[in-house]
């Protein structure tokens, strides 16, 4: 199983969030993590999510700036995943 970094992004591939990006909080064990994206999971209500139903990146929090958890904010998070991932393929073409 893939080991996720607190701060790295990921997205769903599976569920209702099905290509929903989150931030990780947390590892819980080998199978779960806990994640965060500042608006329908603020820090205070995280969502526990299996690991083998997300895509993780390459791209961790730490790399934008300095954070810390004690100074994390759920707006920082929401303006960190806007940031941070790719932009949305094939939604802005028009059909002729």
């Amino acid at each position: 199983m893939v080991e996720l970094k607190p701060g790295q992004l990921v997205r769903s591939l599976a569920g209702r969030d099905q290509g929903k990006h989150y931030l990780v909080l947390s590892e819980i064990d080998q199978q779960y993590v806990l994640l965060v994206d500042g608006r329908s999971r603020p820090l205070a209500k995280p969502k526990k999510k299996n690991k083998a139903h997300l895509q993780h990146y390459d791209r961790l929090a730490e790399q934008e700036g300095p954070l810390s958890a004690e100074t994390l904010s759920d707006s920082q998070i929401v303006w960190l995943i806007k940031k941070m991932a790719p932009p949305a393929s094939g939604t802005s073409d028009k059909e002729v």
